[in-house]
């Protein structure tokens, strides 16, 4: 058995770095993706937060002191 690991030939290394570095940017870009749409639902969370905090700051009972 030959187990010797053999270095491809300079055009079938350059292949293979085009294809490493498509894969690359598509992962990029997924990651792009991925990142805007936490930023979107972040931004949902924020505005659910503010909403539920100014619906109970309306609803606190104020009293009038006496004076």
């Amino acid at each position: 058995m030959n187990d010797q690991l053999k270095i491809p030939d300079s055009e079938t290394r350059a292949k293979s770095i085009a294809s490493f570095k498509a894969a690359s940017r598509l992962l990029d870009l997924f990651n792009l993706e991925l990142d805007e749409a936490i930023a979107v639902v972040e931004k949902d969370l924020r505005a659910q937060q503010r909403a539920r905090l100014l619906y109970k700051a309306n609803s606190i009972p104020t009293t009038k002191l006496d004076s």
